[in-house]
């Protein structure tokens, strides 16, 4: 049988992080345990998790043979680090009543008085067989680990966590609606949406192109761009596409020989427009070579675009929207299938016929076209467009308007709308903050996700260099929140 070699602390991440998950989990409960001394050792309860000064657990309850013991308890990897922290020198260490470590090297624990400690070691024979069962040999993933929120959260306070992301929310909602705000200092109506479009824009572009899309509208911004469509449907087609894919720097990128027969003479056209102009145009810098899904790419965002602008065209694009919040605010009042009413008005903003030839192009064959039926601006992307662009936007307008009920009906949706797609900041936050509370039940709809969003970038930016300081549980802390 393969043995352990105890005591060898594994180089692939296991820490101190690690064992206080072991013990605050219960996770020892079920092994034989004796002190270093040979005495028998029962966790009655592990005590409550301390990131604050003094020892990792407080107001715990063992057993040492037949003596109950209530005090507190210290973790470290190694057990010389008692010595090496000055713990026995420390007041704040006389409570302990266990010192609990994985590596032995011989440095026996005392307190300020200069007694002795019952002390546990984890890295005994006589646990091998628990860690084979965890494996500690194999590598220990960030991933892995709840971070030091997730050890402080307990049952208790999961309604103050609930409070706190709605705050966080709240808070990251009103920040994206005094950043539009700053654009808006004219009252010119014209300025205003400009700014809107350029908002649309860099929440249309996925993340690879979201500054090349701002350009785009600060170079071709919505007063200028509006008027093209003043012309026949496929002139102003080719005006609007062909400048936007020239400006891009799409059109070099694709060999018109590598377009299907199908879609070729609208390229040519596109090609042959975008020759008669651009030595007067500004060409946006080569797009960036990030890994995206073709369903990502520019090609397809800006025909969704350009469908949205022609849906706008007669009643502009402010208007247009604000017709939609207040469509939203009949739907919401009705009191039934809101949700989907809302999104139904929202994926009208973004129509596109059945079939649109550059929907097509990048998946055509030499021998065949794609038959994708996926939308141009899908319904993640038009849900970050409404909660990046048009929220924040209406929200700085209510308040210079003085529209209450506009702003009441911004929330609504706001509290209404699902979930955007998971990202990286809410998958770690989610980690670290629920891997030991999986029962934590919570309605995950926009405001559950831009919360965890807010929460992440205000609290999780030091992680990987320690979070024992984090503001987020100086905040469950508060008794007023």
């Amino acid at each position: 049988m393969e043995t352990y070699q105890m005591d060898q602390i594994p180089d692939n991440g296991f820490n101190e992080l690690w064992l206080h998950y072991i013990w605050r989990d219960g996770k020892l409960n079920d092994n034989q345990l004796t002190t270093d001394d040979n005495k028998d050792l029962t966790i009655i309860f592990p005590g409550w998790y301390n990131r604050g000064w003094g020892p990792d657990f407080t107001e715990a309850r063992i057993r040492i043979d037949s003596v109950e013991y209530f005090g507190d308890v210290e973790i470290h990897i190694a057990e010389s680090s008692w010595m090496n922290h000055q713990h026995h020198q420390d007041s704040a260490y006389n409570k302990v009543v266990l010192h609990v470590f994985f590596k032995k090297d011989g440095k026996n624990t005392t307190n300020q008085f200069g007694q002795p400690l019952p002390s546990l070691h984890l890295g005994g024979s006589a646990l091998e067989t628990f860690w084979k069962r965890h494996d500690i040999r194999r590598s220990v993933m960030m991933k892995e680990l709840p971070g030091a929120c997730g050890l402080f959260l307990t049952k208790a306070r999961y309604p103050k966590i609930q409070n706190l992301i709605f705050q966080a929310a709240e808070e990251r909602l009103l920040i994206k609606a005094a950043d539009m705000g700053e654009g808006m200092i004219t009252t010119d109506y014209e300025t205003q949406e400009d700014l809107l479009f350029k908002s649309i824009c860099r929440s249309a572009g996925y993340a690879a192109f979201s500054e090349p899309f701002v350009q785009l509208a600060q170079v071709y911004p919505y007063s200028q761009i509006i008027k093209l469509f003043r012309s026949m449907h496929r002139q102003n087609r080719i005006e609007v596409l062909g400048r936007w894919l020239g400006f891009m720097g799409i059109l070099d990128t694709v060999d018109s020989s590598d377009v299907h027969d199908t879609l070729r003479r609208e390229w040519l056209a596109f090609q042959q427009f975008w020759s008669t102009i651009k030595d007067a145009e500004t060409v946006c810098k080569p797009l960036p070579r990030r890994p995206y899904r073709p369903l990502n790419h520019p090609l397809r965002r800006l025909t969704g675009l350009y469908y949205h602008l022609e849906k706008v065209q007669f009643h502009g694009l402010v208007k247009s929207w604000l017709k939609f919040i207040y469509d939203c605010r009949i739907v919401i009042e009705q009191r039934t299938r809101q949700r989907a009413s809302v999104l139904a008005l929202l994926d009208e903003m973004f129509p596109q016929p059945e079939w649109d030839p550059l929907s097509h192009m990048l998946f055509a064959t030499s021998s065949r076209l794609a038959e994708s039926s996926m939308r141009l601006i899908g319904k993640q992307r038009q849900l970050i467009i409404l909660v990046n662009s048009i929220i924040p936007f209406f929200l700085h307008w209510s308040k210079l308007k003085q529209d209450r009920e506009l702003e009441r009906t911004l929330f609504d949706l706001f509290l209404l709308l699902p979930a955007e797609g998971k990202n990286s900041k809410t998958r770690f936050l989610e980690k670290r903050l629920f891997l030991l509370n999986p029962d934590f039940k919570i309605k995950k709809n926009l405001s559950y996700h831009q919360g965890l969003i807010q929460l992440h970038d205000d609290c999780c930016k030091s992680y990987y260099e320690g979070c024992w300081n984090c503001s987020l549980i100086k905040l469950m802390q508060k008794p007023d929140i």
